[in-house]
């Protein structure tokens, strides 16, 4: 059977095509994304109903058609301008109504959280990982405590669940079915921080767990092939766990100054879960990390944000091309699944727009390239009903948090 990129390469080729179909031919054979289709054409974007407050990081997941986010800097009523410093206990809880576009604040999270994630799975919303920020005598840079928000009662209402073998910092979290599945992240193992945003060493473990059986608790799985990393873009695909970039610091190389031995992630990998087995999938075109990712019709994904660029120090098809200086990244990337194809889309994201004040902020910055515009590092990604919320994120602005939602509409081929 001719694939869609083989069928669109031979129109391209026709004596109908003209030097034209011929130019485009050979670009086609010269780019690294392969033009298989993706059924996606484009993803435009515009802006949607501001969150509750500014934030970014936010443990992020959908429940019907509904948007819930936990934890992460701020609160209602916080505004950064006067009052950066204070972030709040970084507990609180919102809800979105994609429906009636209205928020709701929910009960506030046992615990306050920086950099957590979350996951659904059915009716109930998972929190975990990250560093507990609060209550104060509970500090943990890096966390192995899981808690579910549900509404199992008649009335939203958090427990305390199974901790995870390994505490975990910007770790990848992902359901399928019943199950959670934990990625990577920044791993303490009781020792002092590096830094604030450098808790531990970059791990590869993989933790799982069913939810329908809780007693079980969480149980190891084979790692993720290759170095440990944190920020990857993760999502699952019926039993199909899939992981793309993300980020680590050199610490063999690095000094007091970890800017120039930062490292981003060119690969991607399949995990199945039945066979408990990883397979390496084409190299993307482009390394990143910070980045997030959603599923279109149980085949495409689409990953959005962060930045790109840093260097490679793993094999990498592309890695002459990447450029002197990383940049944050405004291209939408989707892969199918099935074809095991990459895609950039047509249209970016919008850059962030600093206020005027913090402009020369970004510009005086010289080892990022902010030529078009500042990152959307982090910010949140969820799909519902066939439209991206892209919500919050690390930005440059005070306290460098953000309350922009971007809304993404898929248009198909």
């Amino acid at each position: 059977m001719v694939g869609r990129a083989q069928r669109r390469l031979q129109n391209a080729l026709s004596p109908q095509g003209g030097s034209r179909s011929l130019a485009a031919a050979l670009l086609f054979l010269w780019l690294p994304v392969q033009a298989a289709g993706t059924g996606i054409r484009d993803i435009t974007w515009k802006a949607g109903k501001p969150l509750p407050w500014p934030t970014k990081g936010q443990a992020q997941a959908v429940l019907g058609n509904r948007i819930v986010a936990a934890g992460a800097p701020g609160y209602p009523g916080w505004d950064p301008r006067k009052n950066s410093r204070d972030r709040g206990k970084q507990n609180s809880v919102w809800i979105f109504d994609t429906r009636a576009n209205r928020y709701h604040i929910l009960p506030e999270a046992p615990v306050g959280l920086s950099w957590p994630q979350g996951v659904a799975v059915g009716d109930d919303f998972y929190l975990l990982t990250g560093t507990v920020r609060w209550p104060e005598d509970r500090v943990d840079i890096t966390t192995n405590r899981m808690f579910r928000l549900s509404l199992r009662t008649g009335e939203w209402r958090w427990r305390e669940m199974p901790p995870l073998i390994i505490g975990r910092f910007l770790a990848a979290a992902v359901s399928s079915g019943t199950s959670i599945v934990v990625l990577g992240g920044q791993a303490s193992f009781g020792a002092s921080p590096y830094t604030g945003d450098h808790p531990g060493v970059y791990i590869n473990s993989v933790e799982i767990f069913d939810t329908a059986d809780p007693d079980r608790g969480w149980r190891e799985i084979p790692p993720i092939p290759g170095f440990g990393r944190e920020s990857m873009a993760a999502v699952a695909i019926g039993e199909k766990v899939y992981v793309f970039g993300g980020f680590y610091v050199n610490y063999a190389e690095a000094g007091d100054d970890l800017h120039p031995h930062r490292r981003h992630g060119g690969d991607a990998y399949v995990l199945d879960l039945p066979s408990l087995r990883w397979r390496r999938l084409p190299d993307l075109p482009f390394p990143a990390g910070g980045w997030e990712a959603a599923v279109h019709q149980d085949r495409y994904v689409i990953i959005v944000g962060g930045m790109r660029d840093y260097p490679v120090d793993h094999p990498y098809r592309y890695a002459d091309r990447i450029p002197d200086r990383p940049a944050p990244n405004f291209e939408v990337l989707v892969f199918d699944a099935e074809e095991e194809a990459y895609r950039i889309m047509p249209t970016n994201i919008p850059p962030f727009r600093p206020p005027p004040e913090m402009r020369h902020k970004a510009l005086d910055v010289d080892w990022i390239d902010f030529s078009r515009g500042v990152y959307r590092l982090a910010a949140e990604l969820s799909l519902v009903r066939g439209k991206l919320y892209l919500a919050g994120g690390e930005v440059i602005s005070p306290a460098n948090v953000t309350d922009e939602v971007l809304v993404g509409t898929i248009i198909e081929e």
